[in-house]
């Protein structure tokens, strides 16, 4: 990599914390690929009827063209969408996939009215990739190519292994704080009053701001303790490298799509109860300004406390039935099977069933996975926009 990649990875990381800077951030990764433009977008479910809807988008592009787009191409877009995901969601790895290959013909594709419609804004060919492969509605990656040249290459492809990862990590890191952010005018507000643990680490490993749930959790749980020189350290021996180097080196976003799997679990002495830590590179952001190479931002998750979750939002990303809402959202409250059982006047073995099935339905391995991957959907992101496509004159 030379020091624009370095530069460009830097201020991926930096949108986690200034998301209104992902405009400006989407559209240098673009021109890194030889693109004209990116989108990260969703497929919703409004009143069971699937739409795209745009999460963020290049700064050049147009909002009313991309309304436009929207408006009519919905069910267009919908059919090429997901079969750029069945051809992505074949590795863990961030893999673009070229509109080439979404039919055996590559003029039946030029030919659809929704690749007109881009032609007349000076774009043509797109390229694709799940961000997300746990949950391949959410956190779609889009590219779009000028019409005065043809497909992605290899080498484009390629080149875009060195950032995708990136923007898997931190979008998914972000999200639980982006709505905060959104609502809220104050920094300093927004970070106090969050229900995650919040730090800021610099090139040491010293912790310059931690925010009241963050001095709480290493506080009352013996998984965290500052050294004599205040540097963050993991208790437990079996934690503590894979701490180091996401906090000393540049592994992050090894994971690809799956990036969640990054995320350090720290077991609490309650069963069932743990700590999700993750962590990513933090530069510069609107609100402190710049901190310098090798500051990380570190967010905590404590299970053991009831967690908020939003189960209408849930539902519009998984099939549940009332039975399993109900059972989810007393599992988010910290109730154990037999609390639930008891609750409910259900048998033990029935809830553990329906656990079982909502682990299964959500991918996740276990209990605590799957508080933290719905506690993460139920931040209310915002949309700009129904989808994606456009271009600013």
């Amino acid at each position: 990599m030379n020091s624009s990649d370095i530069d460009l990875i830097a201020r991926i990381y930096d949108t986690a914390l200034t998301p209104q800077s992902w405009p400006e951030v989407l559209y240098r990764v673009a021109r890194h690929m030889g693109a004209a433009g990116a989108f990260i977008f969703e497929v919703k479910s409004h009143k069971n009827v699937p739409q795209i809807a745009s999460r963020l988008f290049s700064a050049n592009y147009d909002r009313q063209v991309v309304t436009d787009y929207m408006v009519q191409f919905n069910d267009d877009e919908l059919r090429d969408q997901a079969r750029f995901a069945e051809l992505s969601a074949q590795t863990d790895q961030v893999d673009l996939i070229s509109d080439v290959e979404l039919r055996p013909n590559v003029q039946d594709v030029l030919d659809q009215p929704n690749t007109q419609f881009m032609t007349k804004h000076g774009l043509l060919h797109r390229a694709g990739a799940l961000l997300n492969k746990d949950l391949l509605n959410v956190d779609r990656f889009a590219l779009q190519f000028d019409i005065t040249r043809g497909p992605i290459t290899g080498d484009e492809r390629k080149r875009a292994g060195l950032f995708l990862p990136h923007i898997a990590k931190v979008i998914g890191l972000g999200r639980p704080l982006e709505h905060q952010f959104r609502v809220q005018a104050i920094f300093e507000e927004i970070i106090n009053k969050s229900d995650q643990g919040i730090a800021i680490l610099n090139g040491n490993g010293v912790v310059v701001f931690g925010n009241p749930e963050f001095e709480r959790i290493v506080g009352s749980h013996n998984i965290l303790r500052r050294s004599q020189a205040q540097k963050l350290q993991v208790v437990r021996d079996d934690m503590a490298a894979r701490f180091h180097d996401l906090i000393a080196t540049d592994a992050h976003g090894l994971f690809g799509a799956r990036s969640r799997k990054e995320a350090i679990v720290l077991p609490l002495a309650d069963a069932g109860s743990a700590v999700f830590m993750e962590i990513c590179p933090i530069e510069e952001t609107t609100y402190t300004g710049r901190l310098g190479v090798g500051y990380r931002l570190l967010t905590l998750l404590d299970t053991s406390k009831p967690v908020f979750i939003d189960v209408d939002r849930i539902s519009d990303f998984y099939p549940l039935s009332k039975t399993e809402k109900d059972v989810l959202s007393l599992i988010a409250k910290g109730m154990s099977n037999q609390d639930i059982a008891d609750l409910r006047n259900s048998a033990f073995d029935t809830v553990k069933s329906q656990v079982k099935t909502l682990m299964r339905k959500t991918n996740s391995g276990s209990r605590l996975e799957l508080i933290h991957m719905v506690r993460n959907l139920s931040a209310q992101v915002h949309y700009e926009v129904p989808n994606a496509i456009g271009r600013m004159h």
